[in-house]
C-alpha cells in the first residue's frame, strides 16, 4: 500500500524527474533555500551620480524638486515640484511623482494633486497611514504671496491622483504664516510636522492627529528662528532635526544646522552644522614650514581676533598643543634717529584653547605653558589635562599689543607627547580660520530638502538630499540637479560627522 509520501514523489516524478532520488534532491534544494536563502537574492544596488541631471525612462530630466523619496513595499516614490522654464514663483508650478525600482530607473507617473485651487504650489510630502491604509499628502501653498498655509489630500494609490480633504488647515501658529515643513512618522505611528513661519521663519515641531490629516495644536515651541527646509528624523531613539537658514532658490546652497532630542517635539539642542565649513580653510598650518612668510593670518574683527579651529576625522586623545608663531609683524624703525629701539619689542601672544562636546564649546584649562624663542619665531607649547575631541579650537586673547598675529604652524599632540601626525587617519586633520568677519560657507551648494531613511544590507541609512539651484546648463531651473549624499556618518555620541562632496556612490538594500 502506498503511503502519501510515495504518493507525493509520483506526482514529482509526473514533471519530469525520472528517478525518486532526483525528486528527493529537489525538495531537499527547495527545503534549503526556504531556510537559508542565498545571499543576494533579495538585494539591488542603489548608484548614485551627482555629477549629472538625473532622467526618467523616456530620457527626459526629472523635474521634481524641494520635496522627498520615499520606500512603499518595494518601490521608490519621488514626490517633487515642477518648475519647468519658469522662475518659481508663478501659479505654474505642479506637483508630480516620479516611480522607481532602483532609484535610478524613473518613470514619470500621472497627475499627482487633482481640482487644486489657483495659487502657488511648494514642498510636496507624502507619508502613509496604517490604520485609514491612504497615502496623505501635505503641501504648502500660497494663494497669495506671501500668504501661506498648508492643504492636506488623500489617495489609495501611492502615485494618486491624490484628493483634496483640506486646503487650509489650522496650526498652533498659522498667524505668523506657513512655509516650509517637513513630515515624519515615529515608531508609534504618530506622525509630527516640522515646519517654519514666514514670519521670521521661526521652526517648530506639531503633533498630526490619527488619520495624519490635521493638527493636534500641540506645538513643542520654537525650535531656532530664520530658518527653512527641515528634515525631521530618529535614529537609536534620538530625534534629529536638520534646517539652516534661509535659501529661496540661492545657487551658494543652505547649510544643515543639526539639532538632537530625546522627545520628538521639544529639548532640541543644536549640535553642529554638518554642510558649512567653520571658516576659510587653510593648508598653510599643517604644511610643516614652522619658519618664514608661509603664515595664516589672525586680524581683527571689532576688537577680538580672529581664532583657529581643527577637525580631526575620528575624535583622539590630546594632553598638549604646540604653536609656531611668526614675529614679522612688528612695524620697522625707518628714519625715526631719536628711536634707541630698531623695532619694538616683541611681544608674545596668549591663547585660550576649547575642545567642542556635543553642541558647545567647553574651555581647557591649561596647566603649564613652554615658550622657545629662535630666528623670527616664538614656539608655544601648552600642556593641559588629556582630552579626547575631534574639534579644537584656538582663539588668541586680546591683550596682544599689534593688531595681527601670523600663525606658521599649529600641531595637536596626543597622549605620551606624540605628535598626532604619527597617528592613523590624522593627515585628513583640517584646520581653519573662523572669526566675524570669514563667511561659513556651504560644503554642498545646495538648499536641503529632505533626509530620506534607507534600508540597506547594514541597517538604516540617512540619506541627506538638496536642490542645487542654478546647475542647469540650459538655465531652466526644471532641469536643476539633485544632491543626494553618501550615508551620514554618526559619531559615538549621536552626532553628525561634516559632509564632504562625493561625486558617485553606491550601496544594497534589502528588496521585501
Amino acid at each position: 500500500m502506498k503511503t502519501d509520501y510515495h504518493f507525493l514523489l509520483d506526482d514529482l516524478k509526473s514533471l519530469g524527474f525520472t528517478s525518486i532520488g532526483q525528486a528527493c534532491f529537489f525538495l531537499g534544494m527547495m527545503l534549503l533555500l526556504a531556510f537559508h536563502p542565498i545571499s543576494g537574492l533579495a538585494q539591488i544596488s542603489i548608484e548614485v551620480d551627482n555629477t549629472v541631471p538625473r532622467t526618467d525612462v523616456k530620457e527626459n530630466i526629472v523635474d521634481a524638486h524641494d520635496g522627498r523619496i520615499i520606500k512603499f513595499e518595494d518601490t521608490f516614490y519621488w514626490y517633487g515640484t515642477s518648475y519647468g522654464n519658469s522662475n518659481g514663483f508663478t501659479p505654474a508650478n505642479d506637483y508630480v511623482c516620479y516611480s522607481s525600482p532602483d532609484m535610478k530607473t524613473w518613470k514619470k507617473e500621472g497627475p499627482l494633486l487633482a481640482d487644486r485651487p489657483e495659487g502657488v504650489y511648494y514642498r510636496p510630502h507624502v507619508i502613509y497611514n496604517a490604520r485609514t491604509k491612504k497615502y496623505v499628502l501635505w503641501f504648502n501653498w500660497y494663494p497669495k504671496l506671501w500668504e501661506g498655509q498648508f492643504g492636506v489630500a488623500v489617495s489609495k494609490n501611492p502615485e494618486g491622483p491624490f484628493k483634496i480633504v483640506n486646503d487650509h488647515v489650522k496650526m498652533a501658529r498659522s498667524e505668523a504664516g506657513l512655509g516650509d515643513f517637513g513630515l515624519f512618522v515615529d515608531d508609534d505611528a504618530t506622525a509630527y510636522i516640522s515646519y517654519n513661519t514666514i514670519e521670521n521663519h521661526q521652526v517648530s515641531i506639531e503633533k498630526l492627529n490619527d488619520d495624519y490629516t490635521g493638527s493636534t495644536m500641540d506645538n513643542g515651541g520654537v525650535i531656532a528662528q530664520h530658518m527653512e527646509a527641515g528634515s525631521q528624523f530618529k535614529r537609536d531613539g534620538k530625534y534629529y532635526l536638520l534646517t539652516d537658514y534661509t535659501c529661496c532658490f540661492c545657487n551658494y546652497g543652505s547649510g544643515a544646522r543639526v539639532y538632537v532630542s530625546n522627545e520628538p517635539m521639544k529639548g532640541y539642542r543644536l549640535t553642529g552644522n554638518i554642510n558649512r565649513y567653520p571658516g576659510r580653510p587653510s593648508y598653510v598650518l599643517g604644511d610643516n614650514t614652522v619658519t618664514g612668510t608661509r603664515y595664516e593670518t589672525l586680524a581683527k574683527t571689532d576688537s577680538v581676533f580672529n581664532a583657529l579651529m581643527g577637525i580631526t576625522p575620528e575624535p583622539i586623545g590630546l594632553d598638549a598643543l604646540e604653536m609656531h608663531i611668526f614675529t614679522g609683524n612688528r612695524p620697522e624703525n625707518c628714519g625715526d634717529v631719536d628711536n634707541p629701539r630698531v623695532h619694538p619689542k616683541i611681544g608674545i601672544p596668549e591663547f585660550e584653547i576649547a575642545y567642542w562636546d556635543f553642541g558647545e564649546w567647553r574651555p581647557i584649562k591649561v596647566d603649564s605653558v613652554r615658550h622657545e624663542k629662535s630666528a623670527l619665531k616664538e614656539t608655544l607649547i601648552y600642556h593641559f589635562p588629556s582630552i579626547r575631541a575631534d574639534r579644537i579650537k584656538v582663539l588668541p586673547k586680546n591683550k596682544y599689543p599689534f593688531e595681527e598675529i601670523y600663525v606658521n604652524e599649529i600641531r595637536m599632540l596626543s597622549t605620551g607627547g606624540a605628535h598626532v601626525s604619527d597617528a592613523p587617519m590624522s593627515e585628513t586633520t583640517q584646520w581653519y580660520v573662523t572669526g566675524g568677519n570669514i563667511p561659513q560657507k556651504p560644503i554642498i551648494p545646495a538648499q536641503q530638502t529632505y533626509v530620506m531613511p534607507l534600508e540597506t544590507a547594514t541597517g538604516t541609512e540617512y540619506i541627506w538630499m538638496g536642490d542645487l539651484w542654478g546647475s542647469a546648463s540650459d538655465n531652466v531651473k526644471g532641469h536643476d540637479y539633485q544632491y543626494w549624499s553618501e550615508p551620514l556618518e554618526f559619531k559615538d555620541d549621536g552626532t553628525i560627522k561634516q559632509m564632504e562632496w562625493t561625486d558617485s556612490w553606491s550601496i544594497k538594500v534589502e528588496r521585501p
